[in-house]
Protein backbone atom coordinates (compact mmCIF):
# COMPACT_ATOMS: atom_id res chain seq x y z
CA UNK A 1 0.00 0.00 0.00
CA UNK A 2 3.05 2.51 0.74
CA UNK A 3 4.56 1.24 -2.66
CA UNK A 4 1.42 2.51 -4.39
CA UNK A 5 0.96 6.04 -2.31
CA UNK A 6 4.76 6.81 -3.23
CA UNK A 7 4.01 5.87 -6.82
CA UNK A 8 1.54 8.33 -7.08
CA UNK A 9 2.86 11.36 -4.54
CA UNK A 10 6.42 11.15 -6.07
CA UNK A 11 5.02 13.30 -9.03
CA UNK A 12 3.08 15.66 -6.98
CA UNK A 13 6.05 16.44 -4.60
CA UNK A 14 7.76 19.14 -5.75
CA UNK A 15 3.77 20.80 -5.83
CA UNK A 16 3.36 19.85 -2.39
CA UNK A 17 6.71 21.25 -1.45
CA UNK A 18 6.09 24.33 -3.34
CA UNK A 19 2.55 24.65 -1.54
CA UNK A 20 4.22 24.18 1.60
CA UNK A 21 6.46 26.81 1.13
CA UNK A 22 3.72 28.89 -0.13
CA UNK A 23 1.55 28.56 2.95
CA UNK A 24 4.58 28.52 5.20
CA UNK A 25 5.73 31.98 3.39
CA UNK A 26 1.67 33.29 4.35
CA UNK A 27 1.90 32.81 7.78
CA UNK A 28 5.41 34.45 8.36
CA UNK A 29 4.38 37.57 6.59
CA UNK A 30 1.01 37.29 8.48
CA UNK A 31 3.38 37.60 11.37
CA UNK A 32 5.14 40.06 10.99
CA UNK A 33 2.25 42.26 9.32
CA UNK A 34 0.92 41.37 13.36
CA UNK A 35 4.39 42.59 14.29
CA UNK A 36 4.20 45.78 12.23
CA UNK A 37 0.67 46.84 13.23
CA UNK A 38 1.95 46.54 16.83
CA UNK A 39 5.34 48.18 16.23
CA UNK A 40 2.95 51.43 15.54
CA UNK A 41 1.00 51.19 17.96
CA UNK A 42 3.46 51.12 20.10
CA UNK A 43 5.69 54.06 18.22
CA UNK A 44 2.07 56.31 18.43
CA UNK A 45 1.66 55.65 22.54
CA UNK A 46 5.53 56.81 22.56
CA UNK A 47 4.98 59.65 20.43
CA UNK A 48 2.24 60.71 22.64
CA UNK A 49 4.30 60.23 25.90
CA UNK A 50 7.00 62.26 24.00
CA UNK A 51 4.82 64.97 23.34
CA UNK A 52 3.51 65.39 27.01
CA UNK A 53 7.18 65.29 28.23
CA UNK A 54 7.90 67.74 26.09
CA UNK A 55 4.77 69.84 27.21
CA UNK A 56 6.16 69.27 30.90
CA UNK A 57 9.61 70.63 30.17
CA UNK A 58 7.95 73.71 28.28
CA UNK A 59 6.05 74.27 31.47
CA UNK A 60 8.75 73.42 34.07
CA UNK A 61 11.04 75.67 32.12
CA UNK A 62 7.82 78.73 32.37
CA UNK A 63 7.63 78.24 35.84
CA UNK A 64 11.71 78.33 36.89
CA UNK A 65 11.95 81.77 34.50
CA UNK A 66 9.19 82.57 37.20
CA UNK A 67 10.70 81.71 40.56
CA UNK A 68 14.17 83.24 39.23
CA UNK A 69 12.77 86.55 38.47
CA UNK A 70 10.43 85.96 42.03
CA UNK A 71 13.76 85.56 43.58
CA UNK A 72 15.31 88.48 42.02
CA UNK A 73 13.12 90.84 42.62
CA UNK A 74 12.69 89.71 46.59
CA UNK A 75 16.51 89.82 46.64
CA UNK A 76 16.43 93.79 45.07
CA UNK A 77 14.32 94.08 47.84
CA UNK A 78 15.65 92.25 50.37
CA UNK A 79 18.97 94.62 49.61
CA UNK A 80 17.07 97.87 49.41
CA UNK A 81 15.78 96.67 52.66
CA UNK A 82 19.12 96.57 54.09
CA UNK A 83 20.43 99.53 52.87
CA UNK A 84 17.68 101.41 54.59
CA UNK A 85 18.00 99.86 57.88
CA UNK A 86 21.30 100.65 57.69
CA UNK A 87 20.93 104.28 57.37
CA UNK A 88 18.33 103.92 60.40
CA UNK A 89 21.25 102.38 62.70
CA UNK A 90 23.27 104.38 61.51
CA UNK A 91 21.63 107.64 62.50
CA UNK A 92 20.41 106.41 65.69
CA UNK A 93 24.17 105.52 66.71
CA UNK A 94 25.18 109.57 65.17
CA UNK A 95 22.43 110.80 67.93
CA UNK A 96 24.22 112.56 70.72
CA UNK A 97 23.30 111.05 74.10
CA UNK A 98 21.14 114.53 74.89
CA UNK A 99 19.48 112.80 72.50
CA UNK A 100 18.02 110.46 74.34
CA UNK A 101 14.72 110.35 76.02
CA UNK A 102 11.66 108.23 77.62
CA UNK A 103 10.60 108.88 74.33
CA UNK A 104 13.42 109.82 72.51
CA UNK A 105 12.95 111.90 69.82
CA UNK A 106 15.71 109.62 67.73
CA UNK A 107 13.52 107.06 68.20
CA UNK A 108 10.15 108.77 66.93
CA UNK A 109 12.58 109.62 64.10
CA UNK A 110 13.53 105.84 63.60
CA UNK A 111 9.62 105.05 63.71
CA UNK A 112 9.06 107.83 61.03
CA UNK A 113 11.65 106.42 58.62
CA UNK A 114 10.36 103.03 59.35
CA UNK A 115 7.14 104.16 58.42
CA UNK A 116 8.62 105.56 54.91
CA UNK A 117 10.20 102.08 54.65
CA UNK A 118 6.84 100.14 54.80
CA UNK A 119 4.71 102.58 52.66
CA UNK A 120 3.25 104.76 55.24
CA UNK A 121 1.96 107.85 55.47
CA UNK A 122 4.61 110.43 57.75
Amino acid sequence: MAAILVKFLAPLAPYLAAAFLFMAGAVYVGHLRHEVASARMANALLQQTNQANVAAIAAYQLQSVRWNTALDTLGVHTLANGRALNIIDDHIAAQPPAADAPVAPVLAQALIEIGKLQGGAP
